[in-house]
């Protein structure tokens, strides 16, 4: 099987978790980054505010989306970049949070997508680590990660740390990956959301892809 995926990373306007303002994608190919896409978006309609905290951590304004399209606009583009790859993102459950609500409002169903978090695995593969945050974990696996909370630089970012850590068990594809490391897909579907996760200590347990 070969090393195929996408790393997926977005940011947020405000404290509601779909006010989506830029996405970041790299698509692996073959064990390499051999694409990525990123977008400004303007945040749904009614939660576009954009909170000085938020901005504060990403740097992005409202002046700066004032002319880009809406994410209802753009999630067709979105969701044809993420269909059919499985999906991995650095605490994922906040990405898949963010894609739940931003479509849910927009009127759109919810993807279907097999979804891995880098973050539950570098728990596995870093245990010492005080904490896991991307910025931990990449400079824990030496791969680099040059401007945090820029959605295209995390994503590519959390590609090359998922890569890394497959090296380091010597896997061969993401459900390799997840077995050395005792995790479980998660799965995002038109009705429910199941996170990935840990599934004990025992390494090498059947963690079976769901789609």
């Amino acid at each position: 099987m070969s090393f195929d995926f996408v790393a997926l990373d977005v940011e947020t306007a405000n404290a509601f978790r779909g006010s989506i303002c830029q996405v970041g994608m790299a698509l692996v190919t073959e064990g390499r980054v051999t694409r990525t896409w990123t977008m400004l978006v303007r945040p749904p309609v009614g939660r576009d505010n954009f909170d000085a905290n938020h901005v504060a951590v990403h740097g992005i304004t409202a002046a700066q989306v004032e002319h880009m399209p809406r994410f209802i606009a753009q999630w067709p583009v979105i969701e044809g970049l993420l269909r059919g790859r499985p999906v991995v993102a650095h605490n994922a459950n906040f990405e898949m949070g963010a894609i739940r609500e931003a479509t849910s409002y927009c009127g759109f169903d919810w993807p279907e997508l097999d979804v891995a978090c880098s973050l539950v695995l570098a728990r596995q593969r870093f245990p010492d680590l005080d904490r896991h945050t991307l910025d931990a974990c990449c400079a824990a696996a030496g791969v680099s990660l040059t401007n945090h909370h820029d959605a295209l630089s995390d994503a590519v970012a959390c590609a090359e740390l998922t890569l890394q850590m497959a090296r380091s068990v010597q896997a061969d594809d993401l459900d390799d990956l997840l077995t050395a490391s005792g995790v479980a897909w998660g799965r995002l579907s038109e009705s429910a959301y199941v996170p990935c996760h840990s599934v004990g200590p025992d390494v090498g347990v059947a963690v079976p892809r769901l789609f």
